[in-house]
């Protein structure tokens, strides 16, 4: 079902219930449209070559936001996220 933020939230209430759960990725990172890429996993999503100039520097030097994050810090989104253990 994916890995990003609705799947993770739908999972962690799902695991709450008791129901066991099985995370499917297609990609090669976790996060789907929400993830954070290193430059190396961003170079290949976007570029047909793995060759990251060196230029940029290690791979760990870099996170890359897909899409903004922003989340209101309070509601009932952030009681799932909380109650969930997702950001765990």
């Amino acid at each position: 079902m994916g890995t990003g933020l609705k799947e993770c939230i739908l999972s962690g209430l799902l695991s709450a219930k008791g129901k066991k759960v099985l995370h499917l990725e297609r990609n090669s990172y976790f996060g789907g449209d929400c993830a954070s890429l290193n430059i190396k996993d961003l170079w290949k999503k976007f570029k047909p070559c793995d060759f990251v100039p060196y230029k940029f520097g290690l791979k760990r030097d870099w996170k890359f936001d897909l899409i903004p994050k922003f989340i209101l810090a309070d509601g009932i989104l952030i009681k799932m996220l909380l109650h969930t253990k997702v950001a765990r």
